[in-house]
């Protein structure tokens, strides 16, 4: 009857999301990045793998800071400019696994007031973007884009303006968001985004003495799974002091 009760729980453990993506929190606060130093392989705060920074090999300028950007200090922030190509990406893995069915992924946003081309922020699965938000220059609206065609994410364009991204994968092809003024729940991806284990933030020639800035970066667990699993818990303890007392 024990091994048999074990047995059971450690099965729902591992079909409740084992390896679901790890809970994980950082921002840019000099406790994790002691001195502002943020370079390839930097791995503040907990739950997230290293951080991989890199600029496009065209002309003009790309880099990135930690420091003061239109969304605060200190922060992240990402640079690019004078050259239609010119960008920097900063690409940071999930770890455990994949974002699971309930899982969410949060962070803060905000730019500076000029973008020649454009910002923003994709879930990928390894190398291959799934889930984009974005900014482009000369629009007036964020852009979402599930796979296939751009369209609007229902929020305009506010520079200095801190917003609040949260992604909700809900499983399949399904998924719920929020940023700002605008939000859909259970939208219906046009492309796989079952495997969504990593995030990256991107500028292209956003401008000169422009920046994007990010901090806050969040995977928050799925509620039902933890409280199923401290459900088994607990009656895997009642069943134990049953024991005792027998």
């Amino acid at each position: 009857m024990k091994k048999s009760l074990i047995a059971a729980v450690a099965s729902i453990a591992l079909s409740s999301g084992a390896f679901a993506a790890n809970v994980a929190s950082d921002n840019a606060s000099t406790a994790n990045y002691p001195g502002g130093a943020w370079t390839t392989g930097s791995n503040g705060g907990v739950g997230f793998g290293a951080w991989t920074l890199s600029s496009s090999p065209s002309g003009g300028f790309a880099g990135s800071y930690i420091g003061g950007t239109a969304l605060g200090n200190p922060t992240f922030g990402i640079f690019s400019g004078n050259n239609a190509s010119a960008g920097f990406v900063a690409y940071r893995p999930f770890t455990g696994g994949n974002l699971a069915a309930g899982q969410s992924f949060s962070v803060s946003l905000a730019n500076t007031a000029t973008i020649n081309g454009q910002i923003g922020v994709t879930l990928m699965s390894g190398a291959s973007a799934r889930w984009t938000l974005k900014f482009v220059g000369g629009g007036q609206n964020w852009l979402l884009n599930d796979g296939q065609n751009d369209f609007g994410a229902g929020q305009a364009y506010a520079a200095n303006t801190p917003l609040t991204l949260n992604f909700t994968y809900n499983g399949g092809s399904s998924y719920s968001y929020s940023f700002g003024t605008g939000s859909g729940n259970n939208f219906t991806a046009t492309a796989d985004i079952s495997n969504l284990n990593a995030v990256q933030f991107f500028s292209t020639d956003q401008g000169p003495d422009q920046n994007m800035g990010f901090n806050d970066l969040q995977v928050i667990p799925e509620p039902s799974t933890y409280a199923l699993l401290a459900l088994s818990g607990i009656a895997f303890g009642g069943y134990l002091i049953r024991r005792r007392r027998r």
